[in-house]
Order: structure tokens, then C-alpha cells, then sequence
């Protein structure tokens, strides 16, 4: 009988390393199938089809059945590719089929995203057993891992994502695959499982041009939907290059489409005009309805991403003609832009399995980079049970380990003792010799930062000398006769809030400090204010005191009847522009008298001045200074 099996080779391009440790256990061998089951369309399995100089291809083949699925793959492989007979090593990859996926975010605070992968799938199973709750007050997990296969994902952006498949359609795809290499009883196999969205999307960006054209630098905030639509269900994921694929849901068809009797249901009531066609064109219609509810801007926002920027969708063989009118109907509407993948979905899930777990004879694959392999074969119960295994094992083979060191250090007592010692000799000697030459090296460098030294000390000397001088400089400079310091006071002082024509025009100071200043003013209360102003005026230090015995006096203006002897002059300055020379009435002359304390404590004193009672005299020589020697007589 003839076969009626299509195949298509297409070309792979190069990869970059990936970071699944699948990928890093199985991508170097060429011994790997991917099996889709896709329903009425038929089965699709592709393999690496090595060609000339050690490349690679993919080969893509559809079958019409699985009866006797295993043989012909097995005919195939051995004929057409020259591949290995399936065995245990054999990689098998496939998808599950009855749209009950789903990926989503976990809500985990900082300290859980930080741990590693092996810590954080301890700490998820814990939390399963013991119901803990996430950020959102919600539940980690909704279902328990019993009956839900979970596999982790990390995003680049730190998130943890969880893809979640019922076990059971997981041993499903797990007999299914066993059966394919002689239904073996024993033994685990080299089984990866993922979603189609995944694989599908893991195919678009790395096998066309525009999912190149999408990971280009500069639109990493930007949103990809993917959507496959068959006649059993459809599924629909979210994916950027900022965070990767963090959304991920699968919805069955209606059954009135499916037609299936096992999954019994309140159907839609038939209506006049209601044939397959208009049933499947509303099917369709649900299907963008329902991706669109997922394109929400609260989600945008949530995840730090910029816009929705294209929806990218493929359906299974023969239903493209339905398909493509409604998407050229919503891309008008919404305004975004809509790519078919130029392959079937089953087609382009078969490939996407392949690419993630294959390098293609190259030392880099970009694929796994691009969305990294979730493998729900090895969720986190198998992997809580293969880390239990593998301490055990790490555990009998310490206990080796400690018993062989026993018999070694019973029987080689000796010889470890002398090796002891000699080491510790050889140590002392190599001491020793370290020692002596950091020394010589030391004195060698003190000898040669000795000049430098020395300079550093008279730098230092000098310098302490001058900042000496320089404060007794300052010092006698603010005590100078009617230094700069005693005119700022002043002028801080002048009461013009009283007397805006409060007027100095004379002032005078002795070398002891007495200070005479005379001026003009209208009002008596200003010269009041000054005089008490000057009495609490204080210098740089706390509490000290600037003037001391003040007092003044004051005359008041004669009438304009006066005659002009009598009147007393204004003050005349050089350059005035005063016309009177003599005081107006209601005009008060004012003198005032102190000391100015800051130059009365350096004044030299009075020779003669007699002492007071019980004081030393100043002129007479100090206590315990010696006389002056006597002039030699001639």
C-alpha cells in the first residue's frame, strides 16, 4: 500500500546557547523526535536531518494516524535521515493536545525571587503543602501538585512564571511517546513537554524574518500575541523581549463544533441558517473576542511595557481561508498589525520543539535564548523526587568516601606523621627565607624614602612657623588704633531706626585706648540707644566686653534769634554739601566718652604712674631676674 506521508526540509539557522538544563543534556545529540498530535489534520513529527559538512536541517513530516505510528517513524529515521534506532537515549518532545494549558506570574515577594532555581522549587512545594499565600492574598497554588503538572519558569526581568497542565494529560503524552520506542516498561525516558503557544512562538521568532524584526534592539517593551486556532480549541500567549512569554491560556472549541459525545453539555440551540460554516466563522469570532480580553492596558502598565504591537497567528491545515477574513476585519478595527505563520500550527509546534532542544551541529543556539525551554515532564514533584535521589546517592557515596579515609589513615599512619613533619620543616625554612627578604627589601625602601622623609619634616616645621605668625599677625592687625574692627561695630550700631539723622562728625583715640567720639542728632533717644548699644557690645568671644566707662553728654540748638557767636558751628567736611554753618534748632549735639577696650589691654604702661599699694611696680625688674651687670670702672 502506498504511503500517503508528506514531508518538508526546511533549513535552521544558527543558534545561541541556551539556558534549560535540558538543552544542556540533550542539544549535542542528533537521536531527537518531536511528535505533535493535531487532531483531524493528522500527526506531525520532525527529526535533524544531517546533510553535507556537518550541517543540519529540519525535517518535518505529517503522518495521517498513529496506527503503527512507531514502525514507520522508525522506517523513516532509519532510511531518509540515517538516525539512530529509537531507544531509552532517544530525546522525544512533544506537546499536549486538549488545551488545557496555562502559564502565568507568580506573586512572590523579593526574597523568593531572589533564590536560585533549586531553592525556589523546594520552597514552592512547601508552600503547596502548607497553602501559602502570595503578594496578592491569594493562594500560590490553585490545584494541587498531585493532580497539576507545574514547571518554573524565570523571565528576564526576575519574575517566576508557572505553567500548569493536568498530570493526567501529561501520562498521556508520556505512553504515548513510550509506545513510540517499543513501549519499554522500565527505565524513565529523555521526555520534554511543552505548550504549543511556547513552541509556536519559539518557531516565529527565530525561523522568519519578522520575528527577527521583532527582537530588534529598541522595541523591547513591545507586546506580541500569539494565537492558534483549530476546530478542538485554540490558545493564546503574551510575549516581549523585556519579560519573555508571561501569559498563557487554552480554550476549548464549543461543542456544537466539536461534535464529541463524551463531553456532554448545554449546547446552543439550533437556529434558522445555522450551518457549519456560519458556526465556525462565530467560533473564530470568540476566539479574537477572547484575545483581546487579554490585551488590557492595566496589564501594560503592571509589567512595565510600552504597547501591543502585533498579533501573530496560525490555525491547523484547511481552515486558513476561514480564518483570514475575520483577521483582516479585527486588524482594521484595532488598528494593530496581524503576521500569519507560514506554516500549519502543529507544524510550527513540531518545529519549535525541535529548536529548543537541538543545537544543529552548532556550538550556539539562539533558539533556547529566545524562550527558554519550560519542560512540564519535569515539573516540580519530579524534580523535589529527583533531588531526594540524587542526595541519597550523594550521601552513600560520602559514607565511601569517610570509610576509605579510615582505611587509609590507619594503614599510612606513619607516612602521613614523617610527611607532616617534613612539611612543617619545609615550611619554617621557606618562612624564614621570606622573612629575611622582606626585610632587606624594607630597609632597601626606607634607605630610599629617607631624603623624602626628612623634607616632609622641615615642610612640616616651616609650616607650623608660619601659621604661628601669620595668628600673631592677626591678632596685633585687629588690635591696631581705631582698627577697621572698632568702625564695623559702630556702624552695626548706629541708631538710625530712631534717628535716621543720626550724624558722627568727629573721632578721636589715644594710644591707651580713650576714645572721644562727637556728632549730631534729633533725638535724645538716639543718643541713649547708641550709648547702651556700645555697652553691650561684645568681641569674637563669648561674654567679653568692647567698651568700658562710657558716657556722654548733649546741648541743644539756640533759637534762630541767637546771635551768630552764639550759635554753634556744623561740622564741616571736606567735599560737603551742606550750605548752614551753624546748629538749626531742634537740633541736638552730642559727646561721648570711653574706652576702647581691645587697644587699652596692649597699651604700653604709664612710666609715671605711681603704683598702687601692694601692686609691683611695672618699671622695676621682674622676680628672680637677675641686676644688670655694673659698668666696668676705668
Amino acid at each position: 500500500m502506498r504511503n500517503t506521508t508528506s514531508a518538508r526540509r526546511q533549513r535552521t539557522p544558527g543558534f545561541e546557547t541556551g539556558s534549560s538544563r535540558e538543552f544542556a543534556e540533550f542539544g549535542n545529540t542528533p537521536d531527537q523526535l518531536a511528535v505533535v498530535w493535531g487532531g483531524p489534520s493528522g500527526i506531525v513529527a520532525a527529526s535533524p536531518h544531517a546533510g553535507p559538512g556537518g550541517s543540519f536541517s529540519l525535517d518535518v513530516a505529517r503522518f495521517p494516524s498513529d496506527f503503527n505510528l512507531g514502525a514507520t517513524l522508525e522506517m523513516r529515521r532509519r532510511n531518509q535521515l540515517g538516525l539512530p534506532q529509537m531507544s531509552q537515549r532517544t530525546v522525544l518532545c512533544t506537546a499536549p493536545s486538549q488545551f488545557s494549558e496555562r502559564t502565568r506570574m507568580l506573586a512572590l515577594d523579593g526574597e523568593r525571587l531572589a533564590m536560585d532555581e533549586d531553592t525556589l522549587s523546594e520552597w514552592l512545594v512547601n508552600a503547596e503543602q502548607q497553602m501559602l499565600l502570595g503578594t496578592d492574598n491569594h493562594p500560590i497554588f490553585e490545584t494541587s501538585l498531585e493532580d497539576t503538572a507545574c514547571a518554573m519558569g524565570r523571565l528576564p526581568n526576575g519574575q517566576v512564571t508557572l505553567t500548569e497542565v493536568p498530570r493526567e494529560h501529561l501520562n498521556i503524552l508520556r505512553e504515548r511517546m513510550r509506545s513510540l520506542v517499543g513501549g519499554m516498561a522500565a527505565g524513565s525516558l529523555n521526555l520534554i513537554v511543552e505548550t504549543p503557544v511556547r513552541c509556536a512562538a519559539r518557531y516565529f521568532l527565530t525561523r522568519s524574518p519578522e520575528g527577527n524584526e521583532i527582537r530588534r534592539p529598541g522595541k523591547e517593551g513591545e507586546v506580541t500575541a500569539f494565537l492558534l486556532i483549530s476546530m478542538s480549541g485554540f490558545s493564546m500567549g503574551l510575549w516581549s523581549p523585556k519579560t519573555g512569554l508571561f501569559s498563557e491560556y487554552s480554550f476549548l472549541a464549543p461543542q456544537e463544533l466539536t461534535g464529541d459525545p463524551k463531553t456532554p453539555g448545554r449546547a446552543r440551540k439550533p437556529v434558522e441558517g445555522d450551518t457549519q460554516d456560519v458556526r465556525v466563522d462565530a467560533y473564530i469570532k470568540q476566539a479574537l473576542d477572547q484575545l483581546f480580553l487579554q490585551l488590557s492596558p492595566e496589564r501594560l502598565e503592571q509589567m512595565g511595557l510600552a504597547s501591543y504591537a502585533q498579533i501573530v497567528w496560525a490555525c491547523e491545515m484547511g481552515m486558513s481561508e476561514r480564518v483570514t477574513p475575520a483577521v483582516q476585519g479585527y486588524a482594521q478595527k484595532s488598528g494593530l498589525e496581524f503576521i500569519q505563520i507560514p506554516v500549519p500550527a502543529d507544524e510550527a509546534v513540531a518545529g519549535g520543539l525541535l529548536l529548543g532542544s537541538f543545537s544543529f551541529g552548532n556550538s550556539e543556539a539562539i533558539a533556547p535564548r529566545v524562550l527558554p525551554v519550560v519542560n512540564l515532564a519535569r515539573d516540580l514533584l519530579v524534580q523535589a523526587d529527583t533531588e531526594e535521589v540524587e542526595r541519597r546517592r550523594l550521601e552513600q557515596l560520602e559514607a565511601t568516601k569517610r570509610r576509605n579515609r579510615t582505611v587509609f589513615a590507619i594503614v599510612a599512619a606513619p607516612v602521613i606523621a614523617f610527611a607532616l613533619l617534613a612539611a612543617f620543616a619545609a615550611d619554617i625554612v621557606r618562612e624564614r627565607v621570606w622573612l629575611a627578604y622582606r626585610e632587606a627589601q624594607t630597609d632597601q625602601r626606607a634607605a630610599e624614602l629617607k631624603p623624602a622623609l626628612d623634607r616632609r619634616r622641615s615642610y612640616e616645621a616651616n609650616l607650623q612657623w608660619y601659621q604661628e605668625f601669620v595668628k600673631q599677625v592677626s591678632l596685633l592687625r585687629k588690635q591696631q588704633p581705631i582698627p577697621k574692627n572698632l568702625l564695623y561695630q559702630l556702624d552695626s550700631n548706629y541708631p538710625f531706626a530712631i534717628d535716621p539723622s543720626f550724624y558722627v562728625s568727629e573721632m578721636r583715640m589715644s594710644p591707651k585706648g580713650e576714645l572721644e567720639i562727637k556728632g549730631l542728632a534729633r533725638n535724645k533717644d538716639a543718643i541713649a540707644q547708641f550709648l547702651k548699644s556700645l555697652e553691650f557690645a561684645g568681641g569674637a568671644a563669648s561674654g567679653s566686653r568692647l567698651f568700658g566707662n562710657l558716657a556722654y553728654e548733649v546741648q541743644e540748638g539756640v533759637a534762630q534769634t541767637a546771635s551768630t557767636a552764639q550759635r554753634p558751628n556744623i561740622p564741616q567736611m571736606s567735599g560737603s554739601t551742606l550750605t548752614g554753618t551753624t546748629v538749626a534748632p531742634g537740633i541736638v549735639s552730642w559727646t561721648m566718652k570711653g574706652i576702647y577696650l581691645p587697644v587699652a589691654e596692649i597699651a604700653p604702661p604709664d612710666p609715671n604712674a605711681k603704683p598702687a599699694p601692694g601692686a609691683p611696680n611695672p618699671n622695676s625688674p621682674a622676680v628672680g631676674t637677675p641686676p644688670a651687670p655694673a659698668a666696668p670702672v676705668r
